[in-house]
């Protein structure tokens, strides 16, 4: 999963700007911290806040400006700018998303954000190689 971090990470902080004036982001159900550490790296003067369950925050490694935070995104999610969610949604039904959502909604000020990555399926398959990855 994260060589796939890494490749759509990249995609993202080549086309989406929406990072630049954000000062503290959390990635909910971030992993070992790939992406965050990723958004921190490209963009120093956020302050990242990776938070996932306690034995996964237990083997994450140290980087530059993540602070890793375990818990429970069921029942809070630390408070920050944004919250940023990558490949959360999808394993969810409609009402557990609801409900995680409003936690969010609570999580981040009037004028915050949740950005959410997901893979979308298309109806048709893509041919081309090259069409795959953009």
């Amino acid at each position: 999963m994260v060589s796939f971090t890494t490749l759509i990470m990249w995609r993202i902080l080549d086309s989406y700007k929406g990072f630049e004036h954000l000062t503290q982001l959390v990635d909910v159900g971030g992993g070992l911290g790939v992406a965050l550490s990723l958004i921190t790296s490209r963009y120093p003067h956020i302050k990242g806040i990776n938070y996932d369950l306690p034995h996964v925050i237990k083997q994450t490694p140290q980087y530059s400006g993540v602070e890793h935070v375990g818990g429970d995104m069921v029942s809070n999610i630390p408070s920050g700018d944004a919250i940023f969610m990558k490949n959360i949604l999808h394993d969810w039904m409609d009402e557990q998303c609801i409900k995680l959502l409003k936690i969010c909604y609570t999580a981040i000020p009037d004028n915050g954000k949740v950005i959410v990555v997901e893979v979308l399926v298309l109806d048709e398959p893509i041919s081309s190689p090259a069409e795959k990855i953009t």
